[in-house]
């Protein structure tokens, strides 16, 4: 038709684009386009996979950390042995040090034989003034219970606290044995005396107990009798560790121990201003006799003391 525009003729040869590509060029192309789009995605699923790995990683090293937790929490008596241990190490490497190291100073030397002198005299004078006129039943009772418990027993609770100067350098071991065969001495001895103003009373017709340092007596001896029992009970706690962990074993012995201590040197001292004692001494004797008595006791029950408190802290550190 007329008004119809004829198109001219492609200059381009066939399969030659006009940016001078073929179309070899353009498979080849998409050919790597989709490479390209292959290994994206490889790469996105390798991520996607690393992802999922390191999570499970993660999840494993919280189950084994809530594994070791677990494993390494420990109960009160494994950790009481361990305690054990570590004093039993430290007692090993004490007594593995040098001499001069493991020397009291001057001045806790001077204050023990200051203290050993004032358990003597105190015991020694009490003896005497029992003998002094005649040799009777009753004699026995005040000399074997000074004795029991001004020498014996006061010797026996330094020996096991480190603070006698004869047996602090000793093992621990050595020194739980002296403890124990002086207190074992001691209450032999304490017995005896309380048997013989028993039977005194009983010769003389004579009613018991009917004073203040009578009802302190019977008091004293059965708790001692009771602390002795509990030193026994605590000797061979770590095999009774079943029935009351050895710590709380060693608590009770502790303070069962001091309250029976200080019990004995307040009946001595009644015994010291009784009317037997106060018609051959007087006042002034009494008095230098009570205040060498109150020195020995709290020097005696000072270790005691400070050990059952370090020993309650550690019961409740490790209860609590």
């Amino acid at each position: 038709m007329g008004n119809e525009i004829e198109s001219e003729p492609s200059s381009v040869p066939y399969g030659i684009l006009e940016n001078g590509a073929t179309f070899a060029d353009l498979e080849s192309g998409d050919r790597a386009a989709s490479s390209q789009r292959g290994t994206e995605n490889n790469s996105y699923h390798h991520g996607e996979d690393c992802s999922v790995i390191i999570a499970a990683a993660a999840a494993m090293e919280q189950v084994e950390t809530d594994e070791t937790r677990f494993a390494t929490k420990r109960s009160p008596t494994e950790e009481e042995d361990d305690e054990q241990q570590r004093q039993q190490q430290q007692n090993l490497a004490k007594r593995n040090q040098p001499q001069s190291v493991r020397m009291l100073s001057k001045r806790l030397v001077l204050v023990n034989l200051l203290a050993n002198f004032l358990m003597f005299a105190i015991a020694g004078f009490i003896t005497y003034h029992c003998f002094n006129k005649a040799t009777v039943l009753f004699s026995w009772h005040p000399t074997f219970m000074a004795v029991g418990y001004l020498v014996l027993m006061s010797h026996a609770v330094l020996t096991l606290s480190g603070a006698n100067l004869l047996t602090y350098q000793r093992h621990h071991k050595t020194r739980v044995l002296v403890h124990w065969l002086l207190q074992a001495v001691a209450g032999v001895l304490i017995t005896i005396a309380f048997v013989c103003i028993v039977l005194n009373k009983i010769r003389m017709g004579k009613a018991h107990f009917q004073t203040t340092h009578g009802l302190f007596g019977l008091i004293t001896v059965v708790l001692t009798l009771v602390s002795i029992g509990g030193g026994v009970f605590t000797k061979y706690g770590y095999q009774l560790r079943s029935v009351v962990r050895p710590i709380y074993s060693k608590i009770m012995h502790g303070v069962a121990g001091t309250v029976t201590y200080i019990l004995g040197s307040v009946t001595i001292g009644l015994g010291i201003y009784s009317r037997w004692f106060e018609e051959d001494n007087g006042e002034q004797v009494r008095l230098a006799l009570l205040i060498g008595l109150i020195a020995v006791t709290l020097y005696v029950i000072i270790n005691p003391i400070a050990a059952t408190i370090s020993r309650t802290k550690t019961a409740l550190r490790t209860t609590l």
